[in-house]
């Protein structure tokens, strides 16, 4: 190796180091300069990073304690504390639970005060209706009723008990041809002929 070619390598050497140097003044410079916007962000995503994992473990152990009360509550449903528990950590479940209570018990009176969800109120309302009987026809003129057809086949059944066939093929006609009961209707619409 010539000492031309040496010196080449300890310029090409320096100037790498040289550069180095340069890049950590610029970036010391930048830090300076930015040095608390830059730990403020730092900050910021370390309380953001603690907040969700402390939500995560607040549900989940709400999550754990309200399926605890759950299960109590299937082997002894007037245990006090499980039903605060569950009201308290899981109101759906809550709900869901108060609603299936009545169902066993027959007694559907005073529930609809404790239910908020759409669909348990539904499904309420339905099963007054059919426990009445008579009351079907205000259950199906709701609009957004979900048990709409299900219902009027019900009506269709006590309409054909009272030997009122024409009625109840007017009712059995208004189900949906799409509508899963449909053949449970035309079947129920031959006993009638």
């Amino acid at each position: 190796m010539s000492l031309k070619d040496n010196v080449k390598a300890i310029k090409n050497e320096l100037n790498t180091e040289e550069q180095f140097l340069e890049s950590m003044i610029k970036a010391e410079g930048f830090f300076k300069k930015y040095k608390k916007i830059l730990i403020a962000l730092v900050v910021i995503i370390l309380a953001l990073v603690i907040g969700y994992t402390i939500n995560s473990s607040m549900k989940d152990s709400a999550l754990l304690s309200s399926n605890e009360a759950y299960l109590k509550l299937l082997k002894d449903p007037d245990d006090k504390t499980a039903i605060a528990t569950l009201k308290d950590k899981n109101p759906p479940l809550y709900e869901a639970f108060i609603f299936s209570q009545a169902l066993k018990s027959g007694n559907l009176d005073g529930v609809e005060s404790k239910i908020k969800d759409g669909v348990l109120k539904d499904l309420l309302n339905y099963h007054v209706a059919s426990k009445k009987e008579k009351n079907l026809s205000q259950y199906i003129m709701q609009q957004d009723a979900i048990l709409k057809e299900l219902a009027l086949l019900e009506e269709a059944y006590l309409l054909m008990r009272e030997n009122k066939i024409k009625e109840a093929k007017d009712k059995l006609r208004q189900i949906s041809p799409t509508s899963p009961i449909k053949g449970l209707a035309q079947n129920l619409s031959h006993f009638g002929k």
